[in-house]
């Protein structure tokens, strides 16, 4: 289960992040976008690449889904709330913990439904 947490998991996360980072950046820079939208579009994306993270975490450790991305969502919002204590040097407002508390509750629904996804099985 492990493996499929921190590796799978909380790994595909962090690269999804990274790469719709850029990508809002990119939109950033070359549209003439709000700041509302962007926003609006960054908690779309957190929310569906933490469920997806979750999801990926519970299929490939195949038992307990609510464990397997319930842990996946926790362990990755440790991660920013240490980020953000340690680099910006400020705690967690209640706005974020809201955010953040939606971020691990679609990471577990996710590990809900990624351990009921059908295998592929090998015939012989």
């Amino acid at each position: 289960m492990v493996q499929g947490v921190l590796g799978y998991g909380v790994g595909s996360i962090f690269v999804l992040m990274i790469m719709f980072a850029v990508f809002l950046a990119l939109l950033l820079r070359f549209t003439s976008m709000d700041y509302q939208t962007l926003n609006q579009i960054a908690l779309i994306s957190g929310i569906s690449i933490l469920a997806f993270g979750g999801m990926l975490a519970a299929y490939k450790s195949e038992e307990k889904g609510w464990l397997s991305g319930g842990m996946t969502g926790l362990i990755f919002v440790m991660a920013m709330v240490l980020f953000q204590v340690i680099f910006e040097n400020q705690w967690v407002s209640l706005p974020q913990l809201s955010y953040f508390g939606g971020l691990v509750l679609a990471a577990w629904l996710g590990g809900m439904i990624g351990v009921n996804l059908p295998r592929r099985t090998v015939k012989r």
